[in-house]
């Protein structure tokens, strides 16, 4: 069965940070959105023993004058 989680997105020195909603224990990085969810989804086949499962980012909004 397909999972679906949705992850919470920032950028911080030049970075993506991305963070498991539904579930504790998965926060991970990437310097491309690309990688981060490459990353993720590393994470969380190690957390948990999943492999299928359907990502959706939510962004956070970029505040004027913050270095990305």
């Amino acid at each position: 069965m397909l999972k679906f989680y949705h992850v919470a997105v920032h950028r911080e020195d030049g970075w993506y940070i991305g963070r498991v909603l539904e579930r504790s224990g998965v926060t991970t990085q990437g310097r491309t959105l690309d990688e981060l969810v490459d990353m993720l989804r590393d994470a969380i086949d190690a957390m948990w023993s999943e492999k299928d499962v359907q990502l959706e980012l939510v962004l956070a909004a970029e505040r004027p004058g913050r270095a990305t």
